[in-house]
């Protein structure tokens, strides 16, 4: 058999950051009871009129800029026939031959070198319903049916899963640094089809198979090698690659059904909506909003210029330096807070931890903490007045509503229990209330020490430090056990 050579195309749907659905007034509300976030628009009830959120074509513009790409001055919904109970219509409205963006490129940096790669389009759609799989029924939501979509359609010139990776890795940080999506991922905000094929080097394009629904850079890669050692072993076995549609779940893909043909969505414009206008004052306010055009190569430009000085001048490491500077709003957070003379290995520890697993959480909620106060909570866990557990919970609140630390911390009765003797008690009391525990500890089972951990913690109200409760739990502990 002669070499086979990987070819790659990846589509990226990518949640636009609106407060409402893409055809109708509901809101987007992630986590909501299941079918409360819906109106008879996005259910598809009859006589119903769908009406354009102008918000989602004013950021599809943006995108589409960020990109290089051409944005048309007028563009057409059309519907996207096909059957499946997430899509109540019987339908989806998306866009077809005259989408709102064409062309356009990706310069993306791996394997030590810059590559640009090609777009075919950027398009405008709905989201679909979700099915949720229990035991032997499924139940549907359609809460986030009719949320509004931009399709990335890349040029399949991708060779490797690695590049794959590395290609939709840079498009998340173009699409989040321009403020299009929230981008949480584990949400389905930003989520890429893989269409995967291997081929004799020089000629055409083999049977292509779509892997869906990918929702990590990680997954990617691990799918596509997945996916061409599964094609390249079927092409040697003499069989042939069925083009179809297939499901990762991690570690192995699923056929979900036969690839369809646009022929098959017997796709025709939307009656119920009339072309898209954009004017030139629409490209001149989406290229306000963007630190430059094209974004992905002053992305790139700034990571290399600005890294080694972060690295240098805050003695972070690379990992860490990346992650902030992926992330504009937390960057940003992160030199006030050290300007402001917090630590910057404290500062980023709080920041790429819990500031921003709160902020990945929100569902877009404007992050409310400020530089000054970071400071000052990490100020009071360094001296003692404060427990990290405790302040991890004040964080919260911070991030959620801002305000003043102190006060939080007085009002909640949050402050740390500094009264050693009163801890010491309490360890003995807790030994002394659950014998049988301390006859196995004392026996030589380690593990119950956790038990006694969460009893001791649980005590005070996590107000006091875990090693002192440990301490204190292991001198009552190591006593000779009372006579019953």
């Amino acid at each position: 058999m002669s070499t086979l050579v990987p070819t790659i195309g990846l589509e990226v749907h990518c949640q636009i950051k609106t407060q409402t659905k893409m055809f109708c007034a509901c809101p987007i509300r992630h986590g909501a009871e299941p079918n409360t976030a819906v109106c008879a628009v996005c259910l598809g009830h009859p006589g119903t009129l769908p009406v354009v959120n102008d918000e989602a074509v004013r950021l599809a513009v943006r995108a589409g800029l960020a990109l290089s790409c051409t944005v048309h001055d007028r563009s057409i919904f059309a519907r996207k026939h096909y059957f499946y109970p997430d899509l109540p219509k019987g339908y989806q409205i998306s866009q077809f031959d005259q989408p709102l963006c064409t062309g356009g490129q990706i310069h993306v940096e791996h394997d030590g070198a810059r590559h640009v790669y090609a777009l075919e389009r950027i398009h405008m759609e709905e989201d679909a319903g979700k099915l949720i799989h229990a035991g032997e029924h499924s139940l549907v939501d359609w809460n986030r049916g009719g949320t509004p979509l931009i399709e990335i359609v890349g040029k399949p010139d991708l060779h490797s899963a690695e590049a794959a990776a590395a290609w939709f890795k840079m498009m998340h940080q173009v699409m989040t640094h321009a403020g299009i999506t929230v981008g949480n991922m584990e949400k389905g905000h930003f989520r890429c089809d893989a269409n995967v094929s291997l081929a004799p080097e020089g000629g055409p394009l083999g049977v292509r198979v779509e892997l869906k629904n990918i929702n990590s850079f990680r997954f990617l890669a691990k799918a596509v090698r997945h996916e061409i050692a599964r094609q390249t072993d079927v092409l040697a076995s003499g069989e042939r690659v069925v083009q179809s549609t297939r499901s990762w779940n991690g570690t192995d893909s699923v056929e979900l059904r036969s690839k369809e043909s646009a022929a098959d969505y017997r796709y025709f414009p939307d009656p119920d909506l009339g072309p898209v206008p954009v004017s030139n004052d629409d490209r001149v306010d989406a290229r306000a909003k963007l630190a430059a055009v094209p974004l992905d190569v002053w992305i790139l430009d700034q990571y290399r210029d600005r890294l080694e000085v972060i690295q240098s001048k805050y003695s972070v490491n690379a990992a860490d330096a990346m992650a902030l500077l992926s992330v504009p709003e937390l960057f940003s957070l992160f030199e006030a807070a050290v300007d402001a003379g917090g630590a910057s290995a404290s500062m980023n520890k709080w920041i790429r931890g819990p500031v921003a697993r709160w902020r990945n959480e929100s569902d877009g909620a404007p992050l409310k903490l400020q530089a000054e106060q970071l400071v000052a909570l990490d100020e009071m866990v360094v001296s003692g007045a404060l427990t990290r557990g405790l302040a991890r919970e004040v964080l919260q609140e911070l991030c959620a509503a801002g305000g003043d630390v102190k006060a939080i911390v007085t009002s909640r009765g949050l402050g740390r229990v500094e009264n050693t003797e009163k801890v010491q008690q309490m360890a003995h009391e807790i030994v002394d209330n659950n014998p049988d525990a301390a006859a196995r500890f004392r026996d030589g089972d380690a593990r119950v020490l956790g038990f006694f951990m969460g009893q001791g913690m649980r005590a005070f109200g996590g107000r006091v430090d875990a090693g002192e409760v440990r301490e204190a739990l292991l001198k009552a502990l190591s006593a000779p056990a009372k006579p019953v």
